[in-house]
């Protein structure tokens, strides 16, 4: 239920920054979104039913306050690119709207995740933790299977990736930025691996007493902020990490050429157009059921 919490948390904008396929993704967002968590947790027909209709709700509100904020978010984005203006100071800031524009859709998940843990039977509630600890046995191996040297290249080539998506092939001077990068950053995989554990004790529990509303309330709200239970060392080496992330995202945007700056405007013209133009077919449908509704 954690793994479920926590990333159909940020299903909407994952799907949203898919590039091209944007509006694709979000118009077919019910079927996806059902889709993936059918594969997490065997559904039955009643409760995708359910499920896609409180997702379609939801869908609609985004739709119709959030997607402008969206276009106003991406336009400053590509307007701080292009005016030389993204350093720490700036990324934070837009970091910090990103993860408001999270909240926003978790707050609004929550109840939808409320719906669907009681729902479940106790044949899901097994086929839940099982995938919870066939993850964690899959994270002891990695951890044991893997050097520190190969944590570091697994880091560097992982960001190059997708930066490369972003801004197309990194120079050298950029790839060498990466690597000193991650040879910085603090391990984490041990910490990791003791919030996994944990909350898969606490979801046991929660998913046990699922027929208790407000216990399972409270216990869907503290899936939905994992942070909240961090230990203090954990914590320190996350805002560690972030700071180290933080330089050298503002230390290759200023290695970036006149090519990459163009790429990467492009990119979020495009996302911002799909934006606009979802933003317009939402108000479209909002007036088509408004008149339907009055005549």
């Amino acid at each position: 239920m954690k793994q479920i919490a926590r990333q159909l948390g940020v299903f909407v904008l994952v799907a949203l920054l898919a590039g091209c396929s944007t509006r694709l993704a979000y118009n077919n967002l019910d079927w996806l979104a059902v889709r993936w968590i059918d594969r997490q947790v065997s559904l039955d027909r009643d409760q995708r039913a359910a499920l896609r209709e409180l997702i379609e709700e939801q869908q609609q509100w985004h739709c119709a306050t959030q997607l402008g904020e969206y276009q106003a978010w991406i336009e400053q984005v590509r307007l701080d690119l292009l005016s030389e203006r993204l350093d720490q100071k700036r990324l934070v800031e837009h970091g910090d709207q990103l993860a408001t524009f999270g909240r926003s859709l978790t707050e609004r998940i929550q109840p939808l995740l409320v719906e669907l843990a009681a729902s479940l039977d106790d044949r899901q509630v097994d086929e839940i933790l099982r995938g919870l600890d066939e993850r964690i046995v899959r994270l002891r191996e990695e951890i044991g299977s893997r050097s520190d040297e190969q944590w570091i290249i697994d880091r560097a080539e992982g960001m190059e990736r997708r930066l490369s998506r972003l801004m197309g092939p990194l120079n050298s001077r950029q790839r060498q930025r990466l690597e000193v990068w991650a040879a910085n950053l603090e391990a984490t995989y041990a910490y990791q691996l003791a919030q996994r554990l944990y909350w898969r004790e606490r979801i046991a529990v929660a998913l046990a007493r699922r027929s208790a509303r407000s216990f399972l309330e409270t216990e869907i709200s503290a899936l939905l902020d994992p942070a909240s239970a961090w230990p203090d060392p954990y914590r320190r080496a996350i805002e560690a990490n972030r700071e180290l992330t933080l330089e050298a995202i503002e230390d290759i945007v200023g290695l970036t050429g006149a090519d990459q700056r163009g790429r990467i405007s492009a990119r979020l013209s495009r996302l911002k157009n799909d934006f606009e133009r979802l933003s317009c077919e939402g108000q479209a449908s909002a007036a088509l059921l408004a008149a339907t509704d009055s005549g």
